[in-house]
């Protein structure tokens, strides 16, 4: 897993730890997948208890690179 350094940033402005961002990948459900500059890129999001995370990412030599990762925040009117 190759982490963009975009990617790193969000993940330090949210808390996010690597851990978390493999899990994602690991059991997450699939919920983008678009074709970008004839490329492939993925959206994976996984709730944990206290928060859920999407992590975007593409497929580069059957290795993943995360492009970014950010928390999912509801609306007040989700609440």
């Amino acid at each position: 897993m190759i982490i963009s350094d975009h990617a790193k940033e969000e993940m330090l402005k949210d808390s996010i730890t690597e851990d978390e961002v493999r899990q994602c990948l690991e059991y997450g459900n699939i919920e983008i997948a678009e074709c970008v500059h004839d490329e492939m890129r993925y959206g994976r999001r996984f709730a944990f208890k206290d928060r859920s995370i999407m992590v975007v990412y593409t497929l580069r030599n059957n290795e993943e690179r995360i492009i970014t990762v950010y928390s999912i925040r509801k609306k007040k009117w989700q609440k």
